[in-house]
């Protein structure tokens, strides 16, 4: 009889921590404070302490954030070839889509399961 654990899922904790770390790398690599990453990641942080339900809201940002496996790898490309220099704000990054991940991809649509959503849709 196999016992093996099934991972938890990531929480909010690990995504406010994750969020936290891009923001340390960003300092580390003086980025602006008043920059648009900056303000963004910051964004996230604050509207994660402002819900009633973080749980809730950091699923529905991942899944927002990443709706499809595709959407993943196009992120990590993108984020691989602009921060290739600075390894620890890439790997800070590269973290929290990792947890966004972990969370989005039980939700994922198949193409087979797109197809059924626009024939319901266009048939009602």
């Amino acid at each position: 009889m196999s016992t093996q654990a099934i991972p938890a899922k990531p929480t909010y904790r690990e995504i406010k921590s994750a969020l936290i770390a891009i923001i340390k790398a960003g300092i580390l690599y003086k980025k602006p404070k008043d920059s648009k990453f900056m303000l963004c990641y910051k964004q996230r942080i604050t509207n994660l302490h402002q819900v009633e339900e973080p749980e809730n809201f950091v699923l529905e940002t991942a899944q927002f954030i990443l709706p499809n496996e595709t959407k993943y790898q196009q992120i990590l490309e993108n984020y691989k070839t602009w921060y290739s220099r600075k390894p620890k704000l890439l790997s800070a990054i590269n973290k929290l889509y990792r947890l966004y991940y972990e969370l989005a991809k039980d939700y994922f649509l198949t193409d087979s399961q797109a197809d059924d959503e626009v024939e319901d849709y266009l048939n009602s």
